[in-house]
């Protein structure tokens, strides 16, 4: 089914065709027909190997490469490259170390024989030959030549349907001072074009938001992408905002072409030989302002609720601080044992029924720090660290904590009650962070579901799928694997859920009555 659809994605796709990818996934299909008629025990086992050694796995081992080169990290990059090259020589990514080398000698200074390489790969009809000719606009500042050379490459449906031919071409649009044209055609591509990336959206609409001298939407989004874009782009981009806004950011970006990276330099130098033109009223059209509203509107809204992928300057304490506390508490389990019995009841383990524990209350919330082996707390580590710093983002450090500590007090307190009307067993035990975990996954789905009674959004809507097929495989995964408290899960999941819908419509009633009575 995967080769299929990535067989139809690639045939379908309006840029230059991807050949050696389309010869791959149909080399697959034929090969698993084969093997079905051939061989039906061992063709799942073929195909699946060959599937994941080559598609997923040099897929995977390239966006790495990508996040590394947004950090300026050229060495992993360049080794990142090379792996996915040997495992996919074809469709031009042999040509992708080659790339890298030369921003990496951009990077350190290396600039005559940075740009050799990169006029060499330019000439290249291919997605390297893009990339390469994007960087040497960039370093030159030729970005009319740039925007001549997309016209004539490429339809426009192929551009608006790109997100990397879009960024290049309403960059060049933007630093050409036609930001009527820059607008008009970022809504066309809004219109035409679901984004496969959130990293690559987010990229292209902070350009747009720069380039139009959107200060507050440009701070959101350089926040959204802090995790992979460096500190010193950022700031560029900021400082862009600004200039165009009409403010005086002659010293900022003075003070930043100290500590900016050399590839970065040549940029920040146009900005100060030839800053750009300031928007001025009247400039834009009404739908072309309304087209600017409505992102700031959406960068605004997303920002606020669409959390599971938003970057953040903000340090994950009390996630950590939880973390610290799961391994220091399973330290303590170590000397007798973490997986027995006994031990986990002497330090605080939940016994069903309770009745055989009169009076130990305290064991609703002990229980919920102990766990039966290291694979147990690893994957509620690994839970808490992936979902904690998204819900501590939105929320802050105080409501995430009341959040975790309620579901998971709540899911031991009433977990019993369930497993005594559901189970024949005379006495068992409970332990583990589970239940705390599961409700930051329902605080989460709350959250998303206020986000998106308060404004529908394409984004919200697929982060808010993406956490009900996560619980839907978890309760899956519950119902058939023994020693697994379901009960306790689902407790977690609703308190979190109840939570965060209770908490978040509260806001928005404040809200509205602060606005009746400003009104």
């Amino acid at each position: 089914m995967s080769c299929s659809l990535n067989l139809l994605y690639t045939m379908r796709g309006l840029g230059r065709p991807q050949r050696g990818w389309q010869g791959i996934l149909l080399g697959l299909l034929v090969t698993g027909g084969i093997g079905l008629l051939t061989i039906p025990d061992l063709a799942g086992y073929v195909v699946g190997t060959a599937w994941l050694l080559l598609v997923i796995f040099p897929g995977l081992i390239q966006r790495l490469s990508s996040r590394m080169i947004a950090r300026r990290r050229y060495g992993l990059a360049l080794w990142c490259a090379r792996v996915s090259s040997w495992l996919h020589p074809l469709d031009g990514w042999r040509d992708h170390p080659e790339v890298i080398r030369a921003l990496q000698q951009l990077h350190a200074g290396q600039t005559e024989e940075a740009k050799a390489i990169l006029e060499k790969l330019g000439r290249l009809d291919t997605s390297v030959g893009r990339m390469a000719m994007m960087v040497e606009c960039q370093q030159t500042g030729g970005w009319e030549q740039l925007l001549s050379w997309l016209r004539r490459s490429y339809p426009p449906n192929a551009i608006l349907r790109d997100e990397n031919l879009l960024m290049m071409y309403l960059q060049s649009l933007g630093e050409l001072g036609r930001r009527q044209e820059l607008v008009d055609t970022y809504q066309l591509g809004a219109e035409v074009h679901h984004a496969s990336g959130r990293l690559s959206e987010c990229l292209v609409q902070l350009r747009v938001a720069a380039l139009c001298g959107l200060i507050p939407t440009t701070d959101l989004l350089a926040d959204v992408v802090s995790n992979s874009l460096p500190a010193d782009s950022q700031q560029f981009w900021r400082l862009t905002a600004r200039q165009v806004a009409g403010q005086d950011v002659h010293a900022g970006f003075q003070k930043l072409e100290t500590t900016a990276s050399a590839y970065l330099r040549p940029m920040i130098a146009s900005r100060l030989s030839a800053p750009l033109p300031t928007v001025t009223p009247g400039e834009l059209d009404a739908s072309a302002t309304r087209t600017l509203e409505e992102l700031s509107r959406t960068v605004a809204h997303e920002a606020r609720y669409a959390v599971m992928h938003a970057g953040s300057r903000q340090r994950p304490y009390a996630t950590w601080g939880i973390a610290i506390l799961l391994i220091g508490w399973f330290i303590r389990e170590i000397p007798g044992g973490s997986s027995d019995p006994l031990n986990l009841v002497t330090l605080g383990a939940l016994v069903i029924p309770t009745s055989e524990t009169p009076g130990e209350w305290w064991r609703m919330i002990t229980a919920g720090l102990l766990h039966f082996g290291p694979l147990h707390l690893t994957m509620n580590l690994v839970g808490l660290l992936y979902l904690g710093p998204r819900l501590e983002q939105a929320w802050g450090m105080w409501r995430m904590l009341t959040c975790i500590a309620v579901s998971s007090v709540t899911a031991m307190g009433l977990a019993p009650l369930i497993v005594t009307l559901t189970t024949d067993q005379p006495i068992a035990i409970l332990v583990g962070a589970s239940g705390g975990v599961m409700g930051l996954v329902g605080a989460l789905i709350g959250h998303l579901s206020v986000g998106w009674f308060r404004g529908r959004n394409r984004r919200i809507s697929r982060q808010l799928s993406t956490l009900l097929l996560l619980v839907g495989l978890q309760t899956f995964f519950d119902l058939t694997t023994p020693n697994v408290s379901f009960a306790c899960h689902l407790l977690g999941m609703l308190t979190g859920l109840s939570y965060a819908l209770m908490t978040g419509g509260l806001e928005i009633l404040i809200m509205r009555m602060r606005t009746h009575q400003s009104g």
